[in-house]
């Protein structure tokens, strides 16, 4: 994977590309997912707390793209490795950065794991067996 292009850019589209990624993975909630549960896997991810305020998903959001810009900037193994172990797909990653030229990578990039986590947690609760009814059935 080729992050060369990757530099963070703040420029007047940077509200409008902000609200876009907040109203894709608010699209993406559901009320059985939690925030809870995606800061957790979050954290377990970046291995560091990610702080929430007042609203909650912008600010999981903005917490992340911080610490994806740090890795642009002084790791960029790390992230790939945390890309793929996420399992964020190289081609959609390429295909939207080069259509939102200008806007902050970083942004773009913690919109993907914020929507991947999202799907795994709901194919997980699809998933999900019920316990059994009697303590014989447990292994």
């Amino acid at each position: 994977m080729r992050f060369s292009h990757l530099a963070s850019s703040k420029n007047s589209n940077f509200h409008s590309a902000e609200a876009d990624g907040i109203r894709r993975v608010r699209k993406m909630q559901d009320p059985s997912n939690d925030i809870t549960v995606v800061q957790q896997e979050l954290e377990k991810l970046t291995g560091q707390e990610m702080v929430l305020r007042t609203d909650g998903w912008s600010e999981l959001r903005t917490a992340l793209a911080e610490w994806v810009n740090e890795l642009i900037q002084h790791d960029l193994s790390e992230l790939i490795r945390v890309l793929y172990r996420v399992d964020i797909s190289e081609n959609k990653l390429k295909f939207l950065l080069r259509e939102k030229v200008g806007e902050d990578a970083a942004l773009i990039i913690a919109d993907l794991i914020i929507e991947r986590q999202l799907q795994k947690i709901k194919t997980r609760q699809q998933f999900q067996q019920p316990p059994p009814e009697n303590e014989e059935d447990r292994w």
